[in-house]
C-alpha cells in the first residue's frame, strides 16, 4: 500500500498529498524538509501559486470512539482514515470536584462569601461538550496540512428534543417521509428494532403506551412498546399483560445529544456541513462490501457507492488534557532522561523489532508505551529514541 505523504508550501499553504516514493526524493534532493513527523508532513523550499485539491471529512460520531476518514472525492482515495478515543471520566471528575467543595463548606472555616450560586450551567453538558470538542481539536489540527471543505456527520432518524420537551406526539399525526423518527411511534419501532416484542412479527406494527395517556403516561420512548396489529388489541382486550420490561433509549439519546453543538463549531471553522442517517450509513457500508467499524462507517458516508483505494495507515488518536496542572501529588515524575509522558518514540526491542508508540508512564527501569498491539508495553530507556513531541494529540498506526 503506498501511503500519501501530507504536503505543505514554504508559505504553509496545503498542497495535495503526495506518495511516499515522491516524498522521500524531494527530501532527498534538498528540495523539502520534515514538518511534522507523525501524521508525516513535509514542507517544500519553494512557493506554490495556485494550490489544488479538496477533501471531505466523514465523521462517525460515537459514545466512546469516533470514526474519522478524510477523502478525495476527485481522486477517490482515503488520504486518513483512524479513530479517535475520548475520555470517559468527565462525570466522574465533576462529581468528585462538587464532594470537594461541599466538604470545605462544612469546615470550621473563617466566613466568606457563597459564591455556589455564580457558576453559570453550561449547555451541552460538559461530559458532552468535551467529546464533540475532541472532534474539533483533531479537524484543527488536520486542518494545517490538509483542505478539508466539507464534513459529513451522521445523526439518528429522530429528533430527542420533542422528548426533552415533553411533547406528547401522535405517531398517525405524521407521514412517513424523510422525517420519519421524530414521533413517538418511529422512536419506539427502531428502538425495537421494527418487531413485535410479544410475537416477533414484523407486519403492521403499532407503538403501544406502557401507561396510558389518560393514566398519566406520556409519550417518552421509554414508555412505549412495538406490538403487531393483533397483539396490540388482544391486550386491550385483556387476553394478556405487559411483562416486558422496555428497552433503555439511553444509546439514542447520547447518539442526537451535543450534534447541534458540533455543527455549529463545524461552521465557525467555515466547513460545509452535511447529514446523513445511520441506516444510510449502514446500507452503504455493506454496499461497497466493508466490515463494520467505526472508520469504515466514516469512510462509507463520503463514499456511498464505490470502493475507495485507501491510502493512509489506520490512526489511533488520543487527545490529550489541555490544562496542566502544577504540583500534581500524583505525577511526581513528569520528565525522565529527557522523556514525558505521550511523547511519541521509537524504541529496539529483542522480540518485536523496532517499535512506536506513545509514553505511558516512566518507571525507574523501564519506559512502558501505548501501541497498536499493547497497552502497556516495557521498554529499555537506552534503545528509545524521541520521534515527537504532541502538542495536544497523540497519533499512534
Amino acid at each position: 500500500m503506498q501511503v500519501k505523504v501530507f504536503v505543505v508550501d514554504v508559505e504553509g499553504k496545503l498542497c495535495l498529498p503526495t506518495r511516499s516514493a515522491r516524498a522521500r526524493r524531494l527530501l532527498r534532493n534538498e528540495k523539502a524538509k520534515v514538518f511534522q513527523v507523525v501524521p508525516f508532513t513535509i514542507q517544500l523550499n519553494r512557493v506554490i501559486d495556485d494550490p489544488v485539491g479538496t477533501f471531505t471529512c466523514g465523521v462517525d460520531d460515537g459514545a466512546k470512539k469516533v470514526g474519522v476518514a478524510i477523502i478525495n472525492e476527485h481522486t477517490k482515495e482515503v488520504a486518513f482514515q483512524g479513530e479517535i478515543e475520548l475520555r470517559q471520566n468527565v462525570s466522574r471528575k465533576l462529581t468528585q470536584r462538587a464532594q470537594y467543595r461541599r466538604t470545605r463548606r462544612t469546615r470550621n472555616l473563617r466566613y466568606r462569601a457563597r459564591r455556589f450560586n455564580n457558576r453559570k450551567q453550561m449547555m451541552p453538558a460538559p461530559s458532552v461538550r468535551q467529546r464533540k470538542d475532541s472532534i474539533i481539536r483533531w479537524l484543527k489540527d488536520m486542518m494545517k496540512r490538509i483542505n478539508i471543505e466539507k464534513v459529513v456527520i451522521e445523526e439518528g432518524a429522530f429528533d430527542t428534543s420533542s422528548l426533552a420537551a415533553g411533547h406528547k406526539l401522535h405517531g398517525d399525526e405524521f407521514s412517513q417521509t424523510e422525517n420519519e423518527g421524530k414521533n413517538f411511534r418511529a422512536k419506539v419501532l427502531w428502538r425495537d428494532k421494527h418487531k413485535c416484542q410479544h410475537c416477533g412479527s414484523e407486519d403492521v406494527l403499532q407503538a403501544h403506551h406502557i401507561r396510558q395517556r389518560k393514566d398519566g403516561g406520556s409519550s417518552r420512548a421509554g414508555n412505549g412498546l412495538t406490538l403487531c396489529e393483533k397483539c396490540h388489541s388482544d391486550l386491550h382486550a385483556g387476553l394478556w399483560q405487559v411483562n416486558i420490561k422496555p428497552k433503555s433509549f439511553r444509546y439514542p439519546a447520547w447518539l442526537m445529544v451535543g450534534k447541534t453543538y458540533l455543527k455549529e463549531q463545524l461552521s465557525l471553522l467555515g466547513l460545509e456541513v452535511k447529514v446523513v442517517y445511520g441506516w444510510m450509513t449502514s446500507s452503504w457500508r455493506k454496499q461497497i462490501c466493508l466490515e463494520k467499524s467505526h472508520t469504515n462507517d466514516a469512510i462509507s458516508m463520503v463514499c456511498k457507492n464505490y470502493m475507495p483505494q485507501i491510502k493512509s495507515l489506520l490512526w489511533f488518536i488520543k487527545p490529550k488534557r489541555a490544562k496542566i496542572w502544577e504540583d500534581n501529588p500524583t505525577k511526581t515524575c513528569i520528565e525522565k532522561n529527557g522523556f514525558r509522558h505521550m511523547d511519541i518514540v521509537k524504541s529496539k526491542h529483542r522480540t518485536r523489532g523496532i517499535v512506536v508508540g506513545s509514553i505511558r508512564s516512566l518507571k525507574a527501569k523501564v519506559i512502558t508505551l501505548r501501541t497498536s498491539f499493547d497497552d502497556n508495553f516495557a521498554v529499555s530507556y537506552n534503545k528509545t529514541k524521541l520521534i515527537q513531541r504532541p502538542n495536544g494529540l497523540v497519533y499512534i498506526w
